[in-house]
């Protein structure tokens, strides 16, 4: 159903760009490394109602979104901290500490499970933040879930560093991970290594929606409607005002 939704759209989209939304959004509610199908399409329900959310919206104004306590407006599809994460990470991720994160694991979150987490919330977020750029409403999501169980394995080599999370670095990376290393950006590339499986995913929409990984070097001859000054341009402006000060 999704490319009939993006062949209706307002504006042309480019092929690759189009069929990467497309796969996204029935991605889903397909198993995930470690959360179900079920449980996928309740997080993405979720990111989606977490707008509508008044503690979410008073933390939003408060000086500290710590000083703020109460209860989330939600579904009731999904556990408490899954909630808190899902809806901080859609309404206020700029201000995420360290401390929250580990407050996550503590509250029963498991780390890989929080990653997948993270990655499938970011996605549906950047998905309905590009159809409502272009006037479209959100893409629908699957009715009906994948059954078959998560694998729920680790891979090897993971370790806590640069950042918060354990992540698996270039010279620990088995075969899943390709030649995802190749290019030499490691940085933001390697914050969702500790699962292979969404970090495929993750990065199968983020290249079309800005620019593949090899092509954040060149200047010119790239295949967007708009130069790469001007892209740029834009990121920088949108960076600064939602406070993104990678």
């Amino acid at each position: 159903m999704s490319i009939e939704e993006l062949n209706r759209a307002p504006y042309p989209i480019r092929e690759d760009l189009k069929t990467a939304l497309a796969v996204a959004v029935n991605e889903v509610a397909q198993v995930g490394a470690w959360l179900s199908g079920d449980q996928r399409l309740a997080v993405a329900n979720e990111a989606r109602h977490a707008w509508d959310c008044k503690l979410c919206q008073h933390r939003k104004e408060a000086l500290s979104p710590y000083a703020i306590e109460g209860e989330h407006d939600h579904h009731g599809d999904l556990p408490e901290p899954w909630v808190e994460a899902v809806h901080r990470i859609v309404t206020d991720s700029g201000r995420i500490t360290e401390s929250w994160y580990e407050s996550m694991i503590v509250a029963g979150i498991i780390e890989d499970e929080l990653i997948e987490i993270l990655s499938l919330t970011t996605m549906v977020t950047c998905m309905d933040t590009f159809t409502n750029g272009i006037g479209m409403k959100p893409l629908a999501l699957p009715e009906s879930a994948d059954q078959n169980l998560p694998a729920r394995k680790r891979p090897e080599g993971a370790k806590r560093g640069p950042g918060w999370a354990l992540t698996v670095g270039p010279d620990d990376a088995g075969p899943e991970f390709g030649n995802f290393y190749d290019t030499g950006h490691q940085f933001i590339r390697r914050s969702l290594t500790l699962v292979p499986d969404e970090l495929n995913r993750f990065w199968n929409l983020m290249n079309p929606l800005y620019m593949a990984n090899p092509a954040m070097n060149e200047l010119d001859d790239i295949e967007r409607a708009i130069s790469r000054a001007q892209i740029e341009y834009v990121a920088t402006r949108v960076s600064a005002y939602l406070d993104c000060f990678y």
